[in-house]
């Protein structure tokens, strides 16, 4: 029912109980609505005569269009009354307009406003509901101007309003239709007098020229806009309706002139009026039909099945695609070759491009379903990234042997995600949300996502990796005069790594029931654990471990992760402020590698030892050293040393408090001591054991505990 009926509506004496109200209404059969799914490649579907069209060519029917009687006409010409300006042709290559003169606004009749409002488009008035009509009904938006609110040209002695097209100046304020005040730019396309805009074109009219109930004449215009710039603007105002909705997917630009008229006839059909002669139709450089090749055999190549060239062109021909040329045939083809057709695209099947399009379009009326299904032939074919992959799946195997969960992420996030790990970031140009606008420099704020989904249903222990590329602008070398000429012309180039990290938060045991460890949390010697096991299962040999001093938006306290002299990654544990902003109630860890350094330094082969044969020689070091001291540094001392026949270092205490001064510790070790050939001797242990101390003591200022 109409939204300005208000109250009860009383039927009359006849009205029967139980009868359906729409038999009653006279509507029965009517209440029938196809809801379509159409694919955006297939903008001519989005209209009742595009469906029709597609359905006659499916059956074989013939399309029947409404005719479209030519209206009596005053005795005054559309010329007369209206200028068209293009001022931007490539946004706007073809504009019509058309004058109703002595209309009267009022309610649409039943037919027109139960069919709008079937479909969800609200009654107006009987001119505005036809230009909706006629949208739906051909899929070609029309807008209509109150004619007497448009400025009057200056140009023209007869005073007659001129209708121009023209791009927004920057800062251009203009009120649509729905109210609302958009602040526009030069990239935008706008409608408008010799005084102000009038309609913001191909998305949404004006308030200052918008049909009223006193409206007498009216301008309807039917232009074609270009679908780019349609997209942007209405993806930057953030406005969108059934007009942009259109012209954005590509609309019929030789259609504008009949949809005018067809939209026209409605008008005096419903609203009265006449029609002023002819019609302004601002086209500067009419398109050219056009043509794409068919080479009849590439259709049995393509689709595996025998058609003849007349069965190929008669599919054509249903969907008015017409054969218009013959090309010779290709030299040395044999008789059986037909000869190449050129075949003109309607303009209204903007998806139909190359060859590969007329082919599809010949298995879609021919049936998919009747086309064999064939298996593959040919060899099994290999790619480079083959390997890739196999490493790949040997990160995961270890991982999730060692009870890691894998977790996939969002390559875009939000530039306050990417900002705590890195500030080198990729911004996209057209963002689809504020939340994914950015390509992610590092792995890990997504892992901190993943984190929160899972605490909050309830998933408090979690353990997880990731593998995915991050992306990144490389650090440019110095600029020089040629190279700061190039940065004038393109962006600096992106650059991407696969990388893979960790996460881990909750109890270390979960399962344990009693025992010391059962409340056990995950700590940073957890995380480096399993980074530990991972080097050496997946073969990278060499990694040492560097403690950072200072701390980080993303770290409290963190370390560097080293490949010879390769930074290939970092670990630490997460801000606990940071934390608490994701809802993680327990300490966070996280870490992240390069995996194409380690792919590429990566030794996978094993060797093997015999045991054994000859007794080993044991001693002990305590040392007090500065707090500072890492066992890395230690290491490095003892390999600096060269001791020979040194089998083994293992630290298995580290002491502070009693009797050790502040700011130190005390760090004790065993050396193992081995010849493979033979039984060392006090002596030769001995020998080899002062060297180390003496290295320790140069080297690390350390104090030998006695």
């Amino acid at each position: 029912l109409p939204d300005q009926i208000e109250g009860l509506l009383i039927l009359r004496e006849d009205a029967k109980v139980g009868q359906p109200f729409a038999e009653y209404l006279g509507r029965a059969g009517s209440d029938v609505v196809f809801d379509l799914e159409i694919t955006p490649n297939r903008p001519d579907l989005n209209s009742v005569i595009g469906i029709a069209r597609e359905i006659a060519a499916l059956t074989g029917n013939p399309l029947k269009l409404p005719a479209i009687p030519a209206p009596p006409n005053p005795p005054r010409n559309a010329n007369d009354l209206v200028s068209v300006r293009l001022e931007d042709a490539e946004l706007c290559p073809r504009y019509t307009a058309r004058v109703v003169q002595g209309v009267k606004i009022g309610p649409s009749p039943d037919w027109l406003s139960t069919t709008l409002e079937k479909i969800g488009i609200r009654s107006i008035n009987n001119v505005v509901d036809v230009t909706n009509y006629v949208m739906m009904e051909v899929g070609q938006p029309l807008h209509a101007f109150d004619y007497h609110l448009l400025a009057k040209s200056g140009d023209r002695q007869d005073g007659c309003p001129a209708i121009v097209v023209r791009r927004a100046a920057e800062g251009e304020k203009f009120v649509t239709l729905d109210g609302q005040e958009r602040t526009l730019t030069n990239r935008m396309l706008l409608i408008a007098d010799e005084r102000k805009a009038v309609a913001l074109a191909g998305i949404m009219g004006g308030q200052n020229t918008e049909i009223r109930a006193n409206t007498v004449d009216v301008l309807v215009e039917s232009a074609y806009f270009k679908p780019q710039n349609i997209r942007a603007t209405s993806r930057k105002l953030d406005l969108r309706s059934e007009s942009s909705y259109r012209f954005e997917r590509g609309a019929d630009l030789g259609i504008s002139d009949w949809a005018s008229r067809r939209a026209v006839q409605l008008i005096i059909e419903t609203a009265g009026g006449a029609l002023a002669t002819g019609v302004v139709d601002a086209y500067p450089k009419p398109a050219e039909p056009k043509h794409v090749l068919l080479r009849h055999h590439k259709v049995k190549d393509l689709l595996g099945i025998d058609l003849s060239p007349e069965q190929i062109e008669g599919y054509l021909a249903q969907l008015d695609l017409t054969v218009v040329g013959r090309k010779p045939r290709p030299v040395g083809a044999g008789p059986g070759v037909a000869e190449p057709a050129t075949v003109r695209i309607p303009s209204f099947r903007v998806d139909l491009k190359r060859e590969t399009d007329l082919i599809e379009e010949v298995a879609r009326l021919y049936g998919v379903d009747r086309i064999p299904a064939t298996p593959p032939r040919g060899a099994v074919g290999a790619n480079a990234f083959d390997a890739v992959h196999d490493q790949y799946a040997d990160a995961r195997r270890i991982l999730t042997g060692l009870g890691l969960d894998e977790a996939q992420g969002q390559t875009l996030i939000s530039d306050a995600a990417a900002k705590l790990a890195s500030e080198n970031f990729i911004p996209l140009a057209n963002p689809l949300s504020s939340d994914m606008n950015v390509l992610r420099p590092s792995l890990l704020p997504g892992l901190l996502d993943i984190l929160r989904h899972n605490l909050s249903r309830k998933n408090y222990e979690v353990a997880l990796f990731e593998l995915g590329r991050a992306f990144f602008r490389p650090e440019a070398p110095a600029p020089t005069e040629k190279s700061r000429a190039k940065s004038d012309k393109a962006a600096a180039p992106v650059a991407e790594e696969r990388r893979i990290a960790f996460a881990l938060t909750g109890q270390r045991n979960p399962l344990f029931w009693s025992g010391d460890d059962r409340e056990a949390r995950f700590d940073l010697y957890d995380l480096k654990g399993f980074l530990d096991e991972f080097f050496d299962q997946f073969g990278v040999r060499g990694i040492t471990f560097a403690r950072r001093a200072a701390s980080s938006p993303l770290f409290l306290e963190s370390a560097t992760i080293h490949l010879g002299r390769f930074l290939i990654g970092e670990l630490g544990q997460v801000q606990p402020a940071l934390a608490k902003r994701y809802d993680l109630r327990d300490a966070v860890l996280l870490a992240e590698l390069n995996l194409d350094v380690m792919i590429a330094r990566r030794n996978t082969g094993k060797s093997f030892r015999p045991l054994p044969a000859f007794p080993s020689i044991r001693r002990d070091v305590a040392m007090i050293v500065p707090e500072a001291t890492s066992h890395e540094s230690v290491l490095q001392a003892v390999r600096q040393a060269k001791p020979v026949n040194l089998e083994a270092v293992e630290l298995f205490d580290v002491f502070r408090g009693k009797n050790v001064p502040a700011g130190q510790k005390s760090m004790a070790y065993a050396f193992t001591y081995r010849s493979p050939e033979r039984t060392l001797t006090d002596a030769e242990a001995n020998a080899a054991h002062e060297k180390v101390v003496a290295q320790l003591k140069q080297k690390l200022q350390a104090v030998i505990r006695e």
